[in-house]
C-alpha cells in the first residue's frame, strides 16, 4: 500500500445555527448557551476547524456579538429551518472536502435537529456540541440530547449523531487536551433546565 493509498479522515467543520440576537433572547432558556457557543466556536478555531454561521435569511447583520463571524468565516442566510434546503452549505463543505460537522445552535428541537437529520442523511458524521445548544422547552431539549430520558425511542439525536459538550469533542483538541472548558463545566440536570 501507498501513501497515496491511504486512507484519510474527512475533515471537520464548525456549523454554528441561529445565534442571531433575535432567536437568542426569545428561544433560548439560558443565556449562558451563548457563551457556552462561543467557547465551543474559539476551539474551532484554535483546532484550525472552519466555522460556518447559518442564520435566517432577513437576521444576517444580527449575529450575536459573543458569535461575530471572523474574518473569512461565511454567514449563509437560510429560508427554512435546517441550514442546508436553502443555502449553497452543501456545496461549500463538499468544495472544502468535509464529512464530520460539530453542529450547535438554538433551538434543539429546530435547526439543530432538522440540520443535524439532513447531514446524518446525505452521509455526514455529525456530532451535536450539547452545551451549546438550547431550546425554549427544556423536555425537548433533553429528550433529543439525552438517550437517559427516551432510551427506546427514535427521536434523540444521539441515535444519528455523537451528543457531547465541547470539552469532550475531540476535533475541537487536536492537542489531545480535552476536559478543561474555559467555562464551568454543566451538569446533566442544568442542562435539562433543571437543578436537582
Amino acid at each position: 500500500m501507498t501513501l497515496a493509498s491511504v486512507p484519510t479522515a474527512p475533515s471537520t467543520a464548525f456549523v454554528a445555527l441561529d445565534f442571531v440576537n433575535f432567536i437568542v433572547e426569545r428561544f433560548s432558556r439560558n443565556p449562558a448557551v451563548v457563551d457556552r457557543a462561543a467557547y465551543a466556536v474559539g476551539l474551532a478555531r484554535r483546532a484550525g476547524v472552519p466555522v460556518f454561521h447559518v442564520v435566517p435569511a432577513p437576521m444576517r447583520d444580527d449575529i450575536h456579538p459573543a458569535l461575530a463571524p471572523a474574518a473569512g468565516e461565511p454567514v449563509l442566510g437560510k429560508t427554512t429551518i435546517g441550514a442546508f434546503g436553502t443555502t449553497d452549505l452543501r456545496d461549500r463543505l463538499q468544495d472544502a472536502g468535509v464529512g464530520q460537522l460539530i453542529v450547535a445552535g438554538i433551538a434543539t428541537s429546530g435547526t439543530v435537529l432538522s440540520t443535524s437529520r439532513w447531514a446524518f442523511d446525505v452521509g455526514y458524521q455529525v456530532t451535536v456540541c450539547s452545551d451549546a445548544c438550547d431550546d425554549p422547552d427544556p423536555d425537548a431539549h433533553a429528550a433529543l440530547v439525552d438517550a437517559s430520558v427516551f432510551p427506546s425511542s427514535w427521536v434523540g439525536l444521539w441515535r444519528i449523531a455523537t451528543v457531547a459538550p465541547a470539552a469532550e469533542i475531540a476535533a475541537l483538541h487536536p492537542d489531545g487536551v480535552a476536559g478543561t472548558p474555559a467555562t464551568p463545566s454543566i451538569s446533566a440536570h442544568a442542562q435539562r433546565g433543571t437543578l436537582a
